[in-house]
């Protein structure tokens, strides 16, 4: 089973290893740098940054990580992705290469979608991958996100185009997460 729970300080350290995978510095580090994301996911840690930082678990084992945050805190990257308002955004990775190839990624965003839909259950997801990550794409894509856009988005440091996707709020009478979130004690009422 995968659960998530808030990133703290102390994983950073396994963060720093998985960012040096090959298979995540391709996508997290073209036009950023190791220090650079370990010092946003500090920031998010400390409360610094409206993002939500949270710890992914393989029945009690960390896998890899994610993050969710209100587009509307970030106007030039919710201008860049065309969010609609009440939008949430989502970004992952699955560190340990021995989670690659297991179906855990479906499970991580279905995961991140639930923590924020935890806080603001109304909300369309957005997430914006690499055009050419498309292991990210059919992630999304099972998850029920549909492709809007393939372009370059202004706020990510990179030039290649992005797949721009987005999974509409969920307007059901009640909504039922399946999996285990434990959210952060700032997320929790």
């Amino acid at each position: 089973m995968l659960t998530l729970r808030a990133l703290t300080l102390d994983d950073l350290g396994l963060i720093a290893t998985w960012l040096d995978q090959p298979h995540v510095a391709r996508w997290w580090l073209a036009g950023s740098t190791i220090s650079d994301e370990l010092a946003d996911l500090r920031e998010s840690v400390l409360g610094e940054q409206p993002t939500f930082a949270l710890l992914a678990l393989e029945d009690g084992q960390p896998v890899g990580w994610g993050q969710w945050y209100r587009c509307d805190a970030y106007p030039d990257h919710e201008a860049g992705v065309a969010a609609q308002p009440g939008d949430v955004g989502i970004d992952y990775a699955l560190g340990d290469p021995a989670a690659i190839g297991r179906g855990l990624g479906t499970v991580l965003v279905a995961a991140l979608v639930g923590a924020a839909r935890a806080s603001h259950p109304r909300a369309g997801v957005v997430a914006d991958p690499d055009a050419d990550n498309w292991a990210s794409r059919r992630v999304l894509e099972k998850n029920g996100f549909a492709l809007l856009d393939l372009r370059k988005v202004p706020s990510e440091p990179i030039d290649s185009p992005m797949a721009i996707y987005r999974l509409p709020p969920d307007l059901s009478p009640t909504t039922t997460v399946s999996g285990s979130v434990s959210a952060p004690a700032r997320l929790r009422a």
